[in-house]
């Protein structure tokens, strides 16, 4: 169940980045992408998973589904983001505790499914994963786009 459940919220979001109108150019996605997976998938669930703050389920339908969720889900909502709020100047960081709210939400909704557990978990650990998270990638895209304004100058 928890499968298809975010099988579905993949394809959808999935099917709606790809469609909509984007604001950043490709390199830019590319490049938030990786970051995210570098700073999230490969730092942040390393260090959870050594302090023992996650119980991970023994099923393979709900190994998948935590693959959906970690490796594509919270990345297309971070890149959609950052697309969605590039236009304005502070709009990000208006827009920012929506945002952190929505993944912190994902991960509750994780939790619920029972993909996987949360042992020694506090609401404010995932504040401050994911606003660190959001503000690695904000400066690394500024450093990103100032490097590519210096090079095609």
């Amino acid at each position: 169940m928890a499968f298809s459940i975010f099988f579905s919220i993949t394809v959808i979001a999935l099917i709606s980045f790809i469609v909509t109108k984007k604001n950043l150019h490709l390199f830019e996605i590319m490049f938030m992408w990786m970051i995210a997976i570098i700073i999230d998938h490969n730092f942040m669930t390393v260090v959870a998973v050594n302090l023992g703050m996650y119980d991970f389920a023994d099923n393979p339908s709900r190994y998948w589904a935590l693959s959906l969720v970690r490796i594509i889900l919270f990345r297309l909502l971070i890149v959609w983001f950052f697309d969605k709020t590039a236009s304005g100047k502070y709009t990000k960081w208006m827009c920012l505790p929506l945002g952190i709210g929505l993944l912190i939400g994902l991960e509750y909704l994780c939790d619920v499914l029972n993909v996987f557990n949360h042992t020694h978990w506090r609401l404010w650990w995932s504040l401050i994963e994911w606003f660190m998270v959001f503000l690695v990638i904000n400066y690394s895209w500024l450093w990103f786009r100032n490097t590519l304004r210096r090079e095609m100058s």
